[in-house]
């Protein structure tokens, strides 16, 4: 199960820069950045920390290692970085935080604070996001935990199955204010290719496309239903980042210079953060686009890696880094 969850818990960020960070060897530390104060390292309650959320009163949520496990963690600029508790396994790990201060994630089963959010009929789910008015998506297995799908889970009703473009698997990853979810799928059964979809509220997934290669997958959205996330040109790799909207379709973002990108994450005003390569080889750097290839270099704690990985509507950024 704790493989399952590592596994979900990444999905969001390109295989090829998670090898990049894993091969490192390296302690990577949860950030936050501003245009005011730069990067700031949040620390961590154990071994490397990452944080996949923040809200716009400046709270951010992730994960830390601790031993074998990894835990959930809440930080704020007046408590520091605080565990979130577990629903009585050994795990947890947050990667969503909305305006009221509602947590979404995953953990091993019921504790203070914590609700289990139930499943498909499957024995795992995970929670990606949550809106303002608290509607939720993630992934879930169904009975047999053979099929795993996105889903919409709204305050008071049951988890809602969106189905797939093809295939027995769709993960979702992003919502915004109106429930429309973002997320990818496989076309068929062999799991290949693998694209971006939208799911607006009553309908059914509509395929993204991709910038021309075999996969894409959405990670972001605002509340203009501009959507972010990552694309192939040829093939499966290398991989850049998307902006996708109705009236444009799918745009390359650019890079600073490197073979790969991705973007993670678009607020309100349509800033987007992500990573890049870097044309030195290695080395990978999180960043800010402001438009297609508008973009800016947020740098690292001091390592050759980092990743943004959100945004919130007063343009604070978090993510993680390796460290010097």
């Amino acid at each position: 199960m704790l493989k399952s969850l590592r596994i979900w818990l990444r999905l969001s960020v390109l295989a090829a820069t998670l090898l990049v960070q894993a091969n490192a060897q390296n302690t990577t530390h949860a950030f936050l950045w501003s245009s005011k104060t730069g990067m700031q390292d949040l620390g961590t309650l154990g071994g490397s920390s990452n944080a996949y959320g923040i809200n716009n009163t400046g709270q951010v949520v992730g994960s830390y290692e601790s031993g074998n496990t990894l835990r959930a963690f809440i930080w704020t600029k007046s408590g520091g970085m605080k565990d979130l508790g577990t629903l009585g396994g050994d795990y947890t790990a947050a990667s969503g935080i909305n305006s009221a201060g509602q947590v979404v994630g995953a953990a091993s089963t019921a504790a203070s604070g914590m609700q289990d959010l139930g499943t498909l009929g499957g024995t795992f789910s995970a929670a990606a996001a949550i809106n303002d008015r608290g509607d939720m998506t993630g992934t879930s297995s169904r009975s047999g935990d053979i099929r795993y799908v996105a889903y919409l889970q709204t305050p008071g009703k049951h988890m809602l199955g969106l189905g797939t473009l093809g295939s027995q698997y769709s993960y979702g990853y992003a919502i915004n204010a109106a429930a429309t979810v973002v997320g990818a799928s496989p076309l068929n059964k062999t799991l290949t290719p693998n694209h971006a979809f939208i799911r607006r509220k009553g309908s059914k997934l509509a395929d993204l496309g991709t910038l021309g290669g075999d996969d894409s997958t959405a990670l972001g959205i605002n509340q203009s239903e501009q959507v972010v996330g990552w694309s192939s040109y040829s093939g499966a790799y290398p991989p850049e980042a998307f902006l996708w909207t109705a009236a444009l379709g799918m745009q390359d973002l650019g890079n600073l210079g490197g073979v790969t990108s991705g973007a993670q994450a678009i607020n309100r005003q349509g800033l987007i953060v992500g990573f890049s390569d870097l044309s030195q080889m290695g080395v990978t750097h999180a960043v800010l686009w402001t438009a297609p290839n508008k973009i800016t270099d947020l740098g690292t704690l001091g390592g050759t890696y980092a990743v943004a990985k959100g945004i919130n509507d007063r343009g604070q950024v978090v993510g993680w880094s390796t460290l010097k």
